[in-house]
């Protein structure tokens, strides 16, 4: 059996000791599909890391039931489990960059302090294990922004304090002083995003926080309108872009209709098997570059239906990329008109992102 399979297997068996009632060996060897001899070897090897388990006959004397040591359990500083040390210091690497990564240095010192609840050879063999899971963070972001802002605007958020901020806008290439009535704090594609009512406005507005050049609480409080819903505020939204909602209609070729399937897209997604084996999906959503952008990363194998406004424009992006790559054209030349990201004029029923 390949390590890797090994590495799983001792895993999945060190959560099933950590239950209340512990676990017997041929209980978890049917539980994980080998043979008790396996689960012997494995035990060995969990023991050896010195893991802090150990096994106690059953009342009747006929088998041991393997078991997390209580010591180990009144050290640690909540109520956590063993398995759970283990998955959340597997899992580190999955709070880092390409998930909460302006957190990584809380973060890494909390990670430290429940590492330092086990034995060396313990967090060796765990590390063997992380190295079965993996994260990749393509597209994460490269420039995170100040510990001090996140900290003032997790105090403004929950005092209902006003923040001062200079903020970078990429549409308008211009720092901009604003005073914003700070909302919600959300994650999204490895960046944070502050939801606030900008002042400057006078309209709710989405800023990026790594955009933020500075940020001061004020003594200013507000209320939040209790009709207010973030969750509202960015339904039908692709990412974190709004727009107008449309229905979109996309077709997707044969070959990649269990694909699509089986991934949540958006909230509103409906699909639809068509009679030659594509698969029709229906989605309400933004009219946004986001969708947009979603579309074209499957080439010809998607075809967008409706609205007919998405469609234009992606043919015309489609036609502005073919005559980009044409045989004779010459490399580093200006690209041709018509791109998707420079807005000409803008299809009716859809609407560029507004910048912050």
């Amino acid at each position: 059996m390949p390590r890797g399979n090994q590495l799983i297997r001792q895993w999945l068996l060190l959560q099933k000791i950590d239950r209340p009632a512990g676990i017997a060996v041929d209980d978890a060897a049917r539980e994980l599909h080998c043979t008790p001899r396996t689960i012997w070897r494995d035990l060995q090897v969990l023991q050896d890391a010195k893991f802090p388990i150990y096994n106690e006959p059953e009342a009747d004397g006929r088998r041991s039931i393997w078991r997390i040591d209580d010591a180990f359990r009144h050290r640690l500083p909540l109520k956590l489990t063993l398995s759970e040390v283990a998955a959340l210091l597997m899992s580190r690497d999955l709070l880092g960059p390409a998930g909460t990564g302006i957190l990584e240095r809380s973060v890494g010192s909390f990670v430290a302090k429940i590492a330092a609840l086990l034995d060396e050879n313990a967090l060796a063999l765990i590390d063997q294990m992380r190295d079965t899971i993996g994260v990749r963070a393509a597209g994460a972001k490269l420039q995170a922004p100040a510990a001090e802002h996140l900290a003032a605007i997790q105090q403004a958020l929950a005092q209902h304090r006003r923040l001062r901020l200079q903020y970078y806008s990429m549409s308008r290439d211009a720092v901009t002083a604003r005073q914003v009535d700070p909302y919600h704090l959300t994650l999204h594609a490895g960046g944070f995003y502050l939801v606030a009512h900008c002042h400057l406005r006078h309209a709710v507005r989405i800023f990026a926080v790594e955009r933020i050049r500075e940020c001061e609480v004020l003594g200013t409080a507000f209320s939040r309108p209790a009709s207010f819903d973030v969750e509202q505020y960015l339904a039908g939204a692709w990412g974190i872009i709004r727009g107008d909602i449309v229905t979109v209609k996309v077709v997707f070729a044969r070959a990649l209709a269990r694909y699509i399937r089986e991934r949540s897209w958006h909230p509103t997604q409906q699909f639809r098997t068509l009679d030659d084996g594509r698969l029709e999906v229906t989605l309400r959503v933004a009219d946004t570059l986001e969708v947009r952008r979603w579309i074209l990363g499957f080439g010809s194998d998607a075809e967008a239906v409706e609205p007919a406004t998405l469609r234009d424009t992606l043919q015309r992006e489609a036609e502005a990329l073919a005559r980009k790559l044409a045989p004779r054209r010459i490399v580093g030349a200006p690209a041709p008109a018509g791109r998707m990201s420079e807005p000409r004029a803008a299809p009716s029923g859809a609407r560029p992102p507004r910048p912050a």
